[in-house]
């Protein structure tokens, strides 16, 4: 049996997920903002903790063995919503859990994100100008630095 720790346990994808490696006999820690709810149903070797990832200093790393994170604010219109936020959970939290999960001796983290990160397509040109989340988080980085 793994500890599995999961951000972005309660979302969609997540709560699949979660599901499936309880089933499989592993012991899960979710941690969730739980801004669109939690379907987890309580079980004995689940643990949900209401938490934002922005939080990481809080989030419990003893005794895990595989970090998923699944945790972010996702796609271009969510990003360009509250591109500070967006910053905050999707880049500066992310390097936060690898580094906590570096000092915590996890033996493999996978991190799985929105298609944003993949770049910019190539398309024929149009007129209209298009905006990229990667901008916005290039103009936080260039503040941060």
């Amino acid at each position: 049996m793994k500890h599995i720790l999961i951000t972005g346990g309660c979302g969609y994808t997540g709560t699949l997920l979660t599901n499936d490696l309880l089933n499989s006999g592993n012991k899960v820690t979710v941690i969730d903002t739980q801004w669109f709810g939690n379907y987890l149903k309580p079980r004995s070797n689940l643990n949900i903790i209401k938490l934002d990832i922005r939080n990481y200093n809080k989030i419990p790393f003893k005794n895990v063995d595989v970090v998923i994170h699944l945790a972010n604010i996702a796609n271009d219109p969510g990003v360009e919503l509250d591109p500070k936020l967006s910053w905050e959970v999707n880049v500066v939290a992310t390097q936060k859990l690898i580094e906590n999960s570096v000092k915590n001796k996890v033996k493999k983290f996978i991190f799985a994100s929105s298609g944003s990160v993949y770049g910019i397509k190539k398309e024929k040109k149009s007129n209209r100008r298009p905006t990229f989340s990667s901008n916005i988080y290039l103009q936080y980085y260039k503040n941060d630095s």
